[in-house]
């Protein structure tokens, strides 16, 4: 019984012994930089979230190396110009190629961020090619059909790129870095089902909080919630406002466009035909134009013979309110101005219109 006791003393000051002299879970990131020129340079490593720099060293003999503690994994980027590589700031070895083509390795979330980098390249060349038959079946007056099947595309290999790497990844660090890369492509509605699979080392990084707060913003004019105003002054000095039209009684369908926007041009001819077989019945067109000159709204107006009223020079002050990242954008809104629907396009859009106007029965909202 002695003997037993005095082996659990033993190994129980062993264990202290060996818990005192373990250290702390520490990073460190050993550099080379192929460019010899950048010898006696600094190169930083910054927090992506904040910009703040975090440590910063000489470059000597092409190598530099940065040593620390992180309690929770966060996206940085190393830089010395002209290079920059993004890098996941977690506990362990890390190595560091910086230069014409950046290596990041050692730790698993590194090594998969590597992967996720240079997949988007290889998607980078699908999107350029996807971007020059666009512009040239825009150039052609190509079916707008046609054109949206294009931009399918193109949003289905972001989309199949981005969601591999989320879903396995949907609570760390890296999770975060490939969330703030897609979002760039994806309207709010599916941003916002995307956080929603998200865990809080992902909603709580400072890359995401800002995401969110678009998502809650994009949630006060989404479908079925009140029309949120704004007035813009007129190049002759009258002001006109959105509830000058919307909210009225009658369902209105606001098109936010451009006159250097072909997609937007496209959508004309859908909106004349929509005007020319439901304005008399009660439908309302408006035309809100942003992100142009007056003067190009006014030819583009003629030139395209559009019918229905203008709010000219609105700017950023619409699309800012509305969350609207790109044009066109077309809004359905209700008689008692709540939306009906969003981003509304081609014959999905003229189908969507007719559907909504042969159950009209005179009603103040969408049942």
């Amino acid at each position: 019984m002695k003997n037993k006791i005095h082996l659990l003393a033993m190994t129980a000051i062993a264990t202290t012994i060996i818990s005192c002299n373990t250290p702390p879970p520490s990073y460190t990131i050993e550099g080379i930089v192929t460019d010899s020129t950048l010898n006696g340079h600094m190169v930083y490593l910054t927090d992506m979230a904040s910009h703040e720099a975090i440590d910063s060293e000489i470059i000597t003999d092409n190598k530099f190396s940065f040593t620390g503690k992180a309690d929770t994994a966060f996206v940085g980027l190393l830089q010395v110009r002209p290079y920059r590589a993004a890098i996941i700031v977690e506990n362990g070895k890390i190595h560091a190629e910086l230069g014409k083509e950046n290596k990041i390795s050692g730790t698993p979330l590194n090594d998969d961020l590597t992967r996720f980098l240079s997949d988007i390249d290889s998607t980078n060349l699908k999107l350029r090619r996807y971007q020059e038959e666009m512009n040239q079946l825009i150039a052609d007056s190509a079916p707008q059909e046609q054109i949206l099947k294009i931009y399918t595309s193109f949003q289905n290999s972001i989309d199949n790129l981005s969601s591999s790497y989320f879903d396995r990844n949907n609570d760390n660090a890296l999770g975060a870095y490939v969330l703030y890369y897609w979002s760039n492509f994806l309207p709010p509605a599916r941003l916002d089902s995307v956080l929603n699979l998200a865990g809080e080392n992902i909603t709580n990084n400072a890359l995401v909080t800002p995401l969110i707060e678009v998502v809650d913003e994009w949630r006060k004019t989404a479908s079925r919630s009140l029309f949120t105003d704004f007035t813009i002054e007129q190049p002759d000095n009258t002001e006109v406002s959105l509830s000058d039209y919307v909210g009225k009684g009658k369902y209105v369908l606001v098109d936010f466009w451009a006159s250097w926007c072909g997609p937007c041009r496209q959508e004309m001819p859908y909106l004349k035909e929509i005007y020319d077989k439901y304005h008399d019945q009660g439908l309302e067109i408006l035309g809100v134009a942003v992100w142009d000159e007056p003067q190009n709204t006014l030819q583009a107006i003629a030139e395209l013979e559009i019918a229905w009223p203008q709010i000219i020079n609105a700017q950023r002050i619409p699309t800012d309110l509305y969350k609207i990242e790109g044009i066109p954008h077309i809004i359905l809104f209700a008689p008692d101005g709540k939306i009906v629907a969003r981003g509304l396009r081609g014959q999905a859009m003229k189908d969507k219109i007719d559907e909504i106007m042969h159950n009209n029965t005179g009603s103040t909202h969408l049942q």
